[in-house]
């Protein structure tokens, strides 16, 4: 893992503490995903093994195995997003001259933050409403399902709102010199 792809992006003044946070928030969220995929293959790898080569098999393994992979699958789209490896379709917006695209990519990233973060709040909420719902083969909460919808519609709306202040691939610096 290339640590310096999580460092600060090197935001001054007022940004700083809102850069090193995104910063921090994405390290552990690879680290977390590393662990998430890992846990996943270790828990499917047993069960299959020990379904077919012992006639046995892990109660939990299914209820934990998918757990896991919803937890990977929503920590990872904010990174996706910091990077931006989504998909867009750009057929009408390529047309554009430079600056209305970088316009339009801001905005875009603007109402993209505020529905992430609507998707995050609602998510919690839900979460919280449903936290005495029970798994049915893990003493746990089915909650755990939607506490990492929460988690990515905040991470994820962090990062659109860096993208609509700063605009796609400008590092914190450059903003500053564009609007000095």
């Amino acid at each position: 893992m290339d640590l310096m792809h999580y460092a600060p992006r090197g935001a001054t003044g007022a940004l700083r503490p809102f850069d090193r946070l995104l910063a921090g928030i994405d390290l552990a969220a690879a680290w977390a995903l590393v662990v998430l995929v890992a846990s996943m293959v270790a828990v499917v790898s047993a069960q299959v093994a020990l379904r077919y080569l012992f006639n046995n098999s892990i109660d939990w393994a299914d209820e934990v195995s998918r757990l896991c992979f919803v937890w990977s699958m929503f920590i990872a789209i904010p990174l996706g997003l910091k990077t931006g490896a989504h998909i867009g379709v750009d057929t009408l917006v390529s047309r554009f001259p430079a600056p209305v695209q970088r316009s339009l990519a801001r905005l875009m990233a603007l109402l993209g933050a505020a529905l992430m973060l609507l998707v995050g709040w609602e998510s919690a909420k839900m979460a919280f409403d449903q936290w005495d719902e029970g798994m049915a083969s893990v003493h746990a909460s089915a909650a755990w399902f939607i506490v990492p919808v929460a988690i990515c519609g905040v991470h994820g709306g962090l990062h659109l709102l860096w993208l609509a202040l700063f605009g796609p691939g400008a590092q914190a610096p450059e903003l500053l010199e564009d609007l000095g």
